[in-house]
């Protein structure tokens, strides 16, 4: 991956300049980045707990079971997008935010790599960082 913090600053300064020139839409809120955030630290204390208990962490491959939570993430960003659908002819800050931060593709993308989910846990940190630095709102 590359810079994720750059790259995070990047994507939260395009989606709020978006949302200040187009008065009608809206930035992805406060509560719904961090509901994201939440399901990917309950990753994390798993992926920890993991990292402490197996020496073969090591390796840097990630177990089938831990694969699975990973991949489960794009449910939980799924269900995030579909509670934020406000109809067809109005925008989705929330699929907004997901098809220009790449969450999808970064998620699908980790595999069994240790290394490449620590760093999709702190890109989506960086993304929730930045939010609210350009002054995301609930």
């Amino acid at each position: 991956m590359d810079n994720y913090v750059d790259r995070a600053d990047k994507v939260m300064r395009a989606l709020s300049e978006e949302a200040q020139k187009n008065n009608g839409s809206k930035m992805v809120t406060t509560s719904q980045i961090r509901k994201f955030l939440t399901a990917v630290n309950r990753v994390n204390g798993k992926i920890d707990q993991f990292k402490n208990g197996n020496k073969s962490s090591a390796s840097g491959t990630i177990p089938e079971d831990l694969q699975m939570e990973i991949k489960f993430l794009k449910v939980k960003l799924a269900y995030q997008i579909g509670r934020a659908d406000a109809g067809r002819n109005k925008s989705n800050p929330v699929k907004d935010f997901a098809d220009k931060s790449g969450l999808f593709a970064e998620i699908d993308s980790i595999g069994n790599n240790l290394e490449r989910y620590e760093n999709f846990a702190r890109y989506v940190e960086a993304l929730v960082a930045f939010h609210k630095f350009y002054g995301g709102k609930d």
